[in-house]
């Protein structure tokens, strides 16, 4: 019996999540429908995270514990076979079995792009926030400030569970393009794209953390109604969660 850590990328367009649900398609599940065909037998993977219903992933990792009798290169080849062209895993690696894909992490980063363009081309449709309105990006670009720091973010999660709400964000940047690469081919217009790197994030948090900066930049959401809404723990208002598609799990960090 070997643990085995699988990095994962996967277009979530078409699923539930990441967490294996009843009735509906999730990347997890998926993935565990494959090495049962592959083990006879159930195999339960753990992952790093939740990626919520629609959220990409360039980087997600999960491991199980399994008798293995193939190379490892033959298993990845005959695991990419079984699953859905827009589910890939890119590496498998034998780890030790005190490793845990998510309590081992050390912190995660995860990527944001915005369209700000009247129209948006159908290749990119899937992976940006069409957002075709005016925004003060230097009044965006000094909000970002806001959220770096170990801070609580009660204020900006999701319905949770989750009793500690405190992260620490190391990084969390906002870059103007003039140009998204797709395949070969680039596509000239005007994009956001944001960076966030964190120790952790509850549910919902970078979505909300990006349409929050969005309303600033709209001119609805002040500085100082930031800065008082973390004070009290409240949603700040106008406030909207970006849409999933847009939303890029980029790395694990172990």
């Amino acid at each position: 019996m070997i643990q085995i850590k699988m990095t994962i990328q996967y277009d979530g367009t078409n699923y539930f999540g990441w967490q294996r649900q009843k009735k509906e398609q999730t990347i997890q599940s998926k993935i565990e429908e494959a090495l049962y065909k592959i083990f006879k037998k159930p195999v339960k993977i753990r992952g790093a995270g939740r990626t919520d219903a629609g959220v990409h992933a360039l980087g997600q990792v999960a491991s199980f514990k399994a008798e293995l009798k193939m190379p490892l290169d033959v298993f990845k080849r005959i695991l990419n076979f079984l699953l859905p062209d827009d589910i890939r895993i890119i590496e498998v690696e034998k780890v030790e079995d005190s490793f845990h894909p998510q309590y081992s992490v050390k912190k995660k980063s995860y990527i944001y792009y915005l369209c700000l363009d009247e129209e948006c081309s159908c290749f990119i449709q899937r992976y940006v926030w069409h957002y075709p309105w005016k925004l003060d990006l230097s009044l965006m670009q000094k909000a970002l400030s806001l959220f770096i720091g170990t801070r609580d973010f009660s204020a900006f999660s999701g319905s949770t569970d989750v009793k500690n709400k405190v992260r620490t964000v190391y990084d969390f940047t906002m870059e103007s393009l003039t140009k998204l690469c797709f395949m070969d081919m680039h596509f000239n217009g005007n994009f956001i794209k944001f960076r966030i790197e964190a120790d952790g994030f509850l549910k919902y948090m970078v979505r909300n953390l990006v349409g929050c900066i969005v309303e600033v930049g709209r001119g609805k959401l002040s500085i100082d109604s930031i800065k008082e809404a973390f004070d009290l723990g409240k949603r700040p208002s106008p406030m909207q969660t970006a849409p999933s598609k847009g939303l890029f799990l980029e790395k694990i960090f172990y």
